[in-house]
């Protein structure tokens, strides 16, 4: 047979190899550029997920019919091709139709999931569909003798997934945290041009590469365009912007489900639940101050604990932030003095599990998903490893969203606070969806909360004196390490909130 009709073997390697490492480029990728609009809550990993697969498996399929009624190498290097220019138009389409799609999280988990659905099909669907032509395509083209077409098979299957691999690894660790999303895509688009052009048939196919060119200088500067933007990266955790309304500004992760830092240099109150943690020292008796927060993100509670109460307690601030780059923003854009606290970059619980200190208060302030509490820092066990890193006679604090006080999610944080402390509180902040949880291993002694009268806090100490109630209750899920489905509780919560926000 001719090179034409059977292809050459080095080059169907190489082939497989590029599209295996192209497909988990883009379904990486993927996930970091759906981000901004949809998040990275868990049904819409399954749509991405899913829908590649499905893609993947439409493409074996229909692949596998062309390649027996046209076993042309000609063939498969324009599919290569055609594959890396639907792929290099991602960025473009993406960004309007996921804009388009995009609801906001308060439409989750209904509508979001949907429109992600949607989303996906409609500009990822396409490059993995034509690329999963190649394994069936190099398979029929490189088998020459049938007693050895499994040895081939293998081979090539081997190497794709070699391809696999690295398409996992290097857009992980390099090209999208240190070059970013846009050009990770670009950067598999133009190498799949490459390779099919340099396949049997025409030379011509190269002219293609000038697309992903022109798409990287043209395209647009930001990833999400917004109003008042100061600042926008993506971190090796989640697509970072810093924004400006007014005289506040704000840090906003992935699609801006929720607000992870805020700053306004006029008041160093927020008007937010931040607030109600900064009476909680005169819950207990003392003058040294030993705090803790975990999800420091910008800064926020570390700069009000000690501009406000610096002066009347002797303060030992530390907070755990497990993004570097948003660790960073609190100096530059929310008014943080790296002097007066100790940030650390670590994941919280693994460093709690691995420090030695202990504290007088320790606030759970993290999120993952905008607005979603890590599962880990909910359960049984985490709070038990809290426990052992307190004071006698000191307190856990956490921020809970709930619509109501029976809300599913407030229910199962409350039981399971209470299982390991035999003192459990909730204050609801008013104005909002927020409960703040408290835990500890002795009553609380609110009369304290009086010397805050005439300060900035005596609307706020007043508000927590009169709020705070026993919270002990036990008809909630009770969460542990092996079942705690964090995320299904708050979709299902914002769910039953949604017709009361619909006109």
């Amino acid at each position: 047979m001719n090179d034409g009709h059977r292809g050459t073997a080095g080059w169907l390697y190489v082939t497989t190899l590029v599209t295996g490492t192209a497909v988990m480029a883009l379904e990486m990728a993927a996930s970091r550029f759906l981000a901004p609009y949809f998040g990275t809550s868990l049904p819409v990993w399954a749509n991405l997920i899913g829908l590649i697969l499905i893609a993947l498996s439409a493409g074996y399929y229909v692949g596998g019919r062309l390649a027996d009624r046209l076993p042309d190498g000609r063939v498969l290097a324009n599919v290569v091709v055609a594959g890396g220019v639907f792929a290099t138009l991602v960025p473009l389409a993406g960004q309007g139709i996921f804009r388009f799609m995009a609801s906001g999280i308060t439409d989750t988990p209904v509508p979001q999931v949907v429109a992600s659905f949607v989303a996906i099909l409609l500009v990822f669907f396409p490059p993995v569909f034509l690329l999963a032509f190649v394994s069936p395509f190099a398979i029929r083209l490189a088998t020459f003798q049938v007693a050895k077409s499994g040895q081939v098979a293998g081979n090539l299957y081997a190497f794709s997934t070699l391809g696999s691999i690295i398409g996992t690894f290097v857009p992980a660790f390099v090209t999208i945290p240190f070059i970013g999303t846009r050009e990770t895509i670009l950067i598999s688009a133009a190498l799949l041009i490459a390779t099919g052009a340099f396949g049997p048939g025409r030379r011509a196919r190269l002219l293609w590469l000038f697309l992903p060119l022109a798409v990287y200088f043209v395209g647009p500067p930001v990833v999400k365009p917004v109003p008042g933007l100061v600042y926008e990266r993506e971190t090796p955790y989640q697509f970072v912007q810093v924004v400006t309304q007014g005289s506040d500004r704000f840090l906003i992760v992935n699609e801006g489900g929720g607000i992870q830092s805020v700053f306004n240099a006029e008041s160093i109150l927020t008007g937010m639940y931040y607030d109600y943690y900064l009476p909680l020292p005169l819950l207990r008796a003392g003058q040294d101050k030993n705090v803790l927060v975990l999800g420091a993100a910008g800064g926020t509670i570390l700069r009000q604990y000690y501009t406000v109460l610096g002066n009347r307690y002797h303060l030992d601030l530390t907070g755990v932030e497990i993004d570097p780059v948003v660790a960073s923003l609190g100096p530059l854009y929310f008014g943080l003095d790296p002097d007066r606290v100790h940030v650390v970059i670590a994941d919280a619980r693994p460093w709690l599990a691995a420090s030695q200190a202990r504290y007088d208060i320790i606030i759970v302030d993290a999120y993952s998903h905008q607005m979603y509490i890590p599962f880990q820092l909910t359960t049984r066990e985490f709070f038990a490893s809290v426990k052992q890193h307190l004071r006698p006679g000191s307190l856990v604090a956490l921020n809970v969203n709930a619509v109501s006080p029976e809300s599913s999610l407030l229910l199962a944080i409350e039981r399971t606070v209470a299982a390991v402390f035999p003192y459990t509180y909730q204050v609801p902040v008013p104005g909002s969806y927020n409960y703040v949880v408290i835990g500890t291993d002795q009553p609380v002694d609110a009369s304290g909360l009086g010397e805050l009268d005439g300060t900035i806090l005596a609307s706020v100490a007043k508000t927590l004196a009169a709020g705070l109630t026993p919270a002990g209750r036990t008809q909630g899920l009770l969460l542990t390490d092996d079942r705690a489905p964090v995320e299904f509780l708050t979709d299902q919560m914002i769910w039953q909130v949604l017709p009361e926000s619909r006109p």
